[in-house]
C-alpha cells in the first residue's frame, strides 16, 4: 500500500550497529522484466527482520529481493527467504542492473577495496539521488557532490557531529546519533538515536521526494 501511494519509499531504522534500510522500488509497469511488483532492497537488514514487519506493518514481499551488507546469520537468511514468492530469487550483494531495478530507477553499488562493509549504494529516481554510506572508509572515499538524501549506515565516532550537517550540497541527512540541542535545528537533519525512532523517505508527484522522522511503536532491534 505504501508504494502504491508514494511510488518510491525507503524505511530507515536504528539497529545494533548503525542503521538498516528497506528500499521499495516502484512498479515500472514493464511486465517483461523482474520489477513489475517492485524490487525490495534491504541494506544492512536487522537480525529481527520479521519483528520489524510485525511492528511496522511494512510487508514488502515479491519475486526478488537484494540484501546489501557484510554478513547474514542463519535466522536472518530464513526471514529473508520467507518474504519471497514461490520460485523467487534472493541476491546477496547481487547485481543491480536495469532488469532488476527497472528503467525508472538507476542503482549503482560500489565496494571500496572489495570489502562488503565498505559500500556506496546510489539510487536515482525522478532526478533525486540518494546515497547510502556503509562505513567511514566509504565516506572518506566519496567525492562530495549534490545529494538529495545522504544516509550514514554506520555508527559515527561522535554522534553530535555528523559529516554534511552544514553542507548545502546535501538536502537531507539521516544518521544514527543524537539530536542537536538547538530547538530551531533544520528538520532535514534527521538523527535516529533511540529504538522506536525511524525515518521514511518517500516520493509522490505533488511533493517530490520527502524525508521525515517518525515513531515506530514497540520496535526494539535487540529483541
Amino acid at each position: 500500500m505504501l508504494t502504491r501511494i508514494n511510488e518510491f519509499a525507503v524505511w530507515i531504522i536504528p539497529g545494533k550497529n548503525g542503521l538498516s534500510a528497506l528500499v521499495a522500488l516502484p512498479n515500472d509497469n514493464n511486465d517483461s522484466n523482474n520489477v513489475r511488483t517492485g524490487l525490495r532492497i534491504w541494506v544492512q537488514p536487522p537480525d529481527s527482520l520479521l519483528a520489524f514487519e510485525r511492528s511496522s506493518g511494512a510487508r514488502y514481499r515479491g519475486k526478488n529481493i537484494i540484501a546489501i551488507g557484510d554478513s547474514l546469520n542463519e535466522n536472518l537468511k530464513r526471514d529473508l527467504f520467507s518474504t519471497l514468492d514461490s520460485n523467487g530469487n534472493f541476491y546477496w550483494l547481487g547485481p543491480l542492473n536495469t532488469e532488476k531495478t527497472g528503467e525508472d530507477v538507476l542503482a549503482e553499488l560500489k565496494l571500496i577495496d572489495g570489502k562488503p562493509q565498505n559500500y556506496l549504494l546510489d539510487l536515482t529516481y525522478e532526478g533525486y539521488k540518494l546515497r547510502f554510506f556503509g562505513s567511514q572508509t566509504a565516506l572518506d572515499s566519496s567525492v562530495h557532490e549534490p545529494l538529495s538524501v545522504a544516509v550514514l549506515m554506520f555508527r559515527l565516532p561522535s554522534e553530535n557531529e555528523p559529516p554534511f550537517e552544514n553542507s548545502e550540497q546535501v538536502q537531507s541527512l539521516i544518521w544514527h546519533g543524537k539530536n542537536s540541542p538547538d530547538e530551531n535545528k533544520d528538520s532535514s537533519r534527521i538523527a535516529l538515536n533511540y529504538h522506536e525512532a525511524f525515518a521514511l523517505i518517500s516520493y509522490d508527484k505533488k511533493r517530490g521526494l520527502f524525508a521525515r522522522r517518525m515513531h515506530l511503536k514497540n520496535w526494539n532491534p535487540e529483541n
